[in-house]
């Protein structure tokens, strides 16, 4: 990821914001993006000619908005896991003893700690400790009271304050200088401070400007991709004092990089299928504010509308981000990081990292590749929802369902244009018809029917070898197999002729042609057997091995089936041209069987099984 766009980004705040003061660049917005409480400890602090006095008074509540700026009043910095928040203001949920105490015995401690130099706030400070240790058990009675009114979703999404009255007047924490000089000190001394090991050096190159710069601090990287802690991420021999040769930032950059990745964080994240992701933007013209803003605002509200979205709806608001983006012209290009982060400690872990994408990409891989592959009029009214036929349609959700352990690094494979080996597609596609199939037998619970899951695999494999991932035979030619019956025959050749011609993508050789009639015929005795034992469990599905089969197997269960149709309908020419089409495309080419693997073939074999019913006319009564 580029921090020179990061930087970008914070430079642009900083014009946008001229009025913040350098201490709300530290500040935090507890729960971003979301509305929440904050319960607020009140004091009422009397200065009577120089003597102090403090008295608690109580609990107060007051709403957060994800929509204004008001979060700044509260100073609220995170802190580490073992020190606590930076100041007061801290995540509150039940039980709050621990929390309480915590600030007794720590923040406290902290505060004070950061006096310079006597003034009347230190003195507040002390007073208000003092009142609070005396108030502590009452404080925690109060919180817990107040929680019994709140749901458990405004309990987890609850912050902790004060609130100060002095003559009559309301201040919060961020209208006492103390607070703002530990929230500044707290900000800066983390750019080259870890653990009490200070990283800084002087007249260095600074690995965003590529400029020297007086001071060069090694701890300043706006997100913590790297971990100082680690052996294995130190230079230096792993002194952890020359950690600034990893990543030298300038003092400089350092307010426009804290500030570019809190909106990052703020504006510019969201999920896609259950993965958090992140987007950096920066224009072609590096130096194009114009661009930059447009972008930004674009992004933005995009983001926005997924938050806001619907449960139901979220799922389509994420493929909505990148159909916008898709939109754009190439006057931009983004990167996009796909990573999890420690709630503790902030470092984040990369799953994936795509680096200056353009937007004609996104356009092939959420618009022109999906489009073309919907007209297919096999997905036109494909499945049921709600008892109401619905088109199928891509999207990346398809993908995961079928590659869910390897979803990012299909995305990735996906997003730069590398080869999937097609052995590799067949082995997932199979495993998910052969896991649906052996839960539908032993539980009673809904499970996709695998006649959906079919039609899902098609659409994957068509969109795969829409952006050239996989390889078809662009140059296969099915010859139509003509009939000279001249009764009409229960098999709709007519109908299976243009079956094939319309799906030559999916059945792009004769070989797989006869593997998908073999299971058509199997759908015939499946119906035949149905009908005949009164069941909706055909006794002849026993012979399939759960679908795990091979040439040799899919040989035995052709000619069982072909017998057992002849037993039943005591006819040895039923269904002649589905046969013939077997014949030609199935026996005459068995030695083609060994270039596909037995994942390949079970799956056209259970592709046949399941469109066989379109292929069946209907009984003419006379």
């Amino acid at each position: 990821m580029q921090d020179k766009a990061i930087a970008a980004i914070g430079e642009w705040q900083l014009e946008e914001n001229k009025d913040l003061e350098p201490v709300d660049l530290y500040i935090e917005n507890m729960f971003s993006g979301k509305d929440y409480q904050m319960l607020l400890l009140v004091f009422e602090i009397t200065n009577t000619e120089g003597e102090l006095s403090c008295e608690y008074k109580g609990v107060d509540i007051e709403k957060v908005s994800s929509e204004k700026e008001d979060y700044r009043k509260y100073a609220y910095r995170k802190g580490s896991a073992r020190g606590g928040d930076i100041t007061f203001t801290t995540k509150i949920s039940s039980p709050v003893n621990k929390k309480i105490s915590g600030l007794k015995e720590t923040t406290f401690k902290n505060i004070l700690a950061h006096q310079k130099g006597k003034h009347v706030e230190t003195d507040y400070f002390k007073l208000l400790k003092s009142v609070f240790i005396e108030n502590e058990q009452n404080i925690i009675d109060e919180i817990d009271e107040r929680f019994k009114n709140f749901t458990r979703d405004e309990i987890v999404s609850s912050g902790l304050s004060f609130k100060i009255i002095e003559n009559s007047n309301e201040k919060y924490l961020r209208d006492f200088d103390l607070i703002k000089e530990v929230l500044i000190l707290s900000g800066a001394t983390t750019n080259f401070i870890h653990a009490g090991t200070e990283s800084k050096s002087m007249n260095k190159i600074s690995s965003v400007s590529n400029k020297s710069s007086t001071e060069i601090y090694g701890f300043a990287a706006p997100f913590k991709f790297s971990s100082p802690d680690k052996s294995g991420f130190i230079s230096g021999f792993f002194n952890k004092k020359l950690h600034w040769r990893n990543y030298p930032i300038s003092a400089e950059e350092t307010l426009s990089l804290e500030l570019g990745r809190k909106y990052i964080q703020q504006n510019l994240t969201g999920y896609f299928y259950g993965h958090e992701y992140m987007i950096v933007p920066h224009p072609i013209i590096k130096t194009s504010k114009d661009d930059l803003q447009r972008i930004i605002n674009l992004l933005k509200t995009a983001f926005d509308e997924e938050k806001n979205a619907k449960k139901e709806k979220r799922r389509r608001a994420e493929d909505r981000i990148l159909r916008l983006i898709a939109n754009e012209k190439n006057y931009f290009n983004l990167d996009l990081l796909f990573y999890k982060e420690d709630k503790k400690t902030g470092a984040i872990s990369i799953n994936l990292m795509l680096e200056e994408v353009l937007p004609s990409r996104f356009r092939q891989l959420f618009i022109d590749g999906p489009e073309r592959v919907n007209r297919n009029i096999l997905f036109k009214n494909a499945i049921t929802i709600k008892k109401e036929l619905q088109d199928l349609s891509f999207s990346f959700q398809l993908i995961k369902g079928f590659f869910n352990e390897d979803f990012l690094e299909i995305v990735r494979k996906i997003f730069i244009g590398k080869k999937i080996s097609q052995e590799y597609v067949y082995e997932n596609i199979i495993g998910v018809i052969r896991k649906n199939h052996n839960t539908s037998k032993t539980s009673d619970g809904w499970v996709e029917p695998t006649n959906w899951t079919v039609k899902k695999a098609i659409m994957l494999i068509a969109y795969l070898q829409e952006l050239e991932i996989i390889n078809y035979n662009k140059k296969y030619k099915y010859m139509d197999v003509e009939t000279n019956l001249k009764k009409e025959s229960r098999f709709n050749l007519e109908g299976f002729n243009a079956f094939v011609n319309e799906n030559s993508n999916f059945l792009d050789s004769d070989i797989k042609v006869g593997i998908f009639a073999v299971g058509v015929l199997v759908r015939f005795l499946y119906d035949i057997q149905s009908q005949s034992l009164n069941t909706s469990n055909p006794p002849f599905e026993n012979k399939l091995r759960g679908y795990k089969l091979n040439p040799e197997l899919l040989m035995n269960a052709y000619t069982e089936a072909l017998d057992k149709i002849q037993k039943y309908q005591k006819n040895n020419y039923v269904y002649t041209e589905l046969r013939e089409i077997v014949n030609s495309k199935f026996i005459l080419k068995t030695h083609d069987l060994n270039k596909m693997t037995n994942n390949e073939l079970s799956f056209y074999f259970v592709a046949g099984l399941e469109m066989g019913k379109q292929f069946k006319r209907e009984k003419k009564e006379n």
